[in-house]
């Protein structure tokens, strides 16, 4: 049941008090973990609030008492569909109990990650490469089929085709937003976040109708380290919000494990540095997961497989299905692109035949044309 099912009163206080101007979250928390309860947060006189905070903020508290219409205000939240749980209230996540500056409340869609199942932040670069495209497909649908839940941060790139490939399995996957949960950002990415509310859920400490602002983002990323237990960066440059999102993990004592790259590839600078610091090296999600500790459900993810939807591989052939030469061909294409040229001398394959074995190997879904004369190995 839904806790904000009849207006469940310690949410409605602690919605409240997550909406009193002038406060942070520290203080939120502090006067929290004081009085007990939002609700005795909100009994408090004006004197006590004397002997722990500021007049000015004080007089913030006092006002909004008077103008905050507790239950009406509270309801409409209900009316919207979202849920919302604070500090100190049973259904706030442990894990973000345990690090640095957390948040006083959060806003959600579905559900919020479950103590007891293992979890996973899958996160990388917003360009990625056709091969960060690659892992990200094969980390997100390999941790749904281990149970494991993927949380991310949704954004284009890594983070959602990663969340994607979850929810294909049946998996369980949440995103940290940096803006109200009632705003799909970015746009392109509907799907996924009409699924997670489904299949996992949606979640920020900002207020709804927070639009997404560039200040916001570094933020939720402690967030997301917070609910994880382990961090995989697929792909991140030198400077970008992953490596933030690595550093807060490193902070909170997770475990974090890239995946290298090419030393000339920006893309691997900056998996490639964080290796050097000490990080772990991903090569299997079952060797992370027996490496880390986490337990592996045998079963699966144990959801409903959603059906695929721009990204169909309907009727794409299995590599078992395809004759000798196109599976000998295959397997000297990368994820990054070759010439014809490199092909022929690879392959050894005649130039007019190579040309219609490509071809093959495109309409069957194994390889892409990127441009003229150069091909590379196409994704799940």
């Amino acid at each position: 049941m839904k806790e904000n099912t009849n207006c469940d009163k310690e949410a409605a206080y602690g919605y409240w008090l997550a909406n009193v101007k002038g406060l942070g979250n520290r203080m939120r928390c502090m006067l929290t973990d004081y009085a007990g309860t939002a609700r005795a947060v909100y009994e408090m006189s004006e004197q006590e609030l004397k002997e722990l905070i500021p007049m000015a903020r004080v007089e913030k508290v006092i006002a909004s008492k008077r103008d905050w219409e507790l239950e009406k205000k509270y309801r409409t939240l209900s009316i919207k569909g979202m849920d919302f749980v604070g500090w100190k209230q049973s259904a706030y996540p442990q894990k973000l109990t345990k690090i640095a500056d957390p948040p006083f409340a959060l806003y959600y869609y579905g559900g919020l990650p479950e103590e007891s199942l293992p979890s996973v932040a899958l996160i990388g670069a917003r360009q990625c490469s056709e091969y960060g495209r690659y892992m990200a497909k094969v980390c997100g649908s390999e941790l749904a089929k281990a149970g494991v839940s993927v949380v991310s941060g949704m954004a284009r790139g890594i983070d959602g085709i990663g969340q994607y490939a979850a929810l294909l399995e049946g998996g369980k996957s949440y995103a940290v937003l940096g803006c109200g949960i009632d705003i799909c950002y970015p746009s392109e990415n509907r799907y996924v976040y009409e699924q997670m509310k489904k299949k996992g859920g949606i979640i920020s400490e900002y207020n709804p109708g927070t639009q997404p602002q560039p200040q916001l983002f570094p933020p939720r990323n402690r967030i997301i380290s917070g609910l994880a237990d382990v961090i995989i960066i697929v792909e991140a440059k030198e400077k970008s919000g992953t490596l933030i999102t690595a550093d807060m993990a490193l902070e909170q004592g997770k475990e974090v494990y890239v995946i290298p790259g090419r030393v000339t590839d920006p893309l691997s600078e900056g998996c490639n540095r964080l290796i050097k610091q000490g990080a772990g090296i991903f090569s299997t999600v079952s060797e992370l997961l027996e490496e880390t500790g986490l337990c592996q459900k045998k079963s699966g993810g144990g959801g409903i497989r959603l059906e695929k939807g721009e990204e169909s591989t309907e009727g794409r052939r299995s590599e078992e299905e395809l004759d000798e030469t196109k599976r000998g061909l295959l397997r000297h294409l990368d994820f990054y692109p070759k010439n014809i040229e490199q092909l022929h001398m690879e392959s050894g394959i005649d130039y007019r035949e190579l040309v219609c074995e490509l071809m093959h190997l495109c309409v069957a879904g194994k390889a892409r044309q990127v441009s003229a004369g150069q091909y590379q190995k196409e994704g799940l």
